[in-house]
């Protein structure tokens, strides 16, 4: 269980990269996630109710698909939280969806205070910004979704991983 622990918190760190550079979460990063989930579960210490995990992530995957047809979010992060919501399960999806709900709101006010207020700065001003800095860009929402999602990993609640 060790190796899958890490290869999660590589995932993570590698969302977190991808979408602060690049603005995407790349979908070999996502499968691979989708795809270590079964083998998670066959290796859990305690039965795991996988059943139920599918259908949190079917869920999130029909709410997710018309937040992304309203253009509310992009399809890397709804992909990232659908896969997410499979391996926080049907018992602790809303502590998730809460956790970086609130993680992505208070860095969305960072980021657009820091884009308000840096040009300001003498030593900064007409210097070019990172994109993640710049006005009119938008958020990159999977930083928030990766955080939460470490959250739920530091406290215990993705049940494939619990010894609890």
């Amino acid at each position: 269980m060790m190796l899958v622990t890490l290869y999660l918190v590589f995932c993570m760190i590698a969302v977190l990269w991808f979408d602060v550079t690049r603005y995407m979460i790349p979908n070999w990063l996502v499968g691979s996630l989708l795809l270590v989930y079964p083998v998670a579960v066959l290796l859990a210490p305690k039965a795991v109710d996988w059943q139920m995990a599918l259908v949190a992530m079917l869920a999130v995957f029909a709410v997710g698909y018309v937040i992304f047809a309203m253009k509310w979010m992009g399809g890397g992060d709804i992909k990232l939280i659908t896969v997410c919501a499979l391996w926080v399960g049907l018992d602790h999806l809303t502590d998730f969806i809460f956790l970086f709900a609130i993680i992505g709101g208070v860095f969305s006010v960072l980021i657009l205070v820091a884009r308000k207020f840096l040009p300001l700065v003498p030593q900064l001003a007409g210097r070019a910004f990172p994109r993640i800095l710049r006005d009119n860009e938008p958020i990159p929402y999977g930083v928030a979704i990766a955080l939460g999602f470490m959250a739920m990993f530091l406290t215990d609640k993705i049940p494939v991983l619990s010894l609890r």
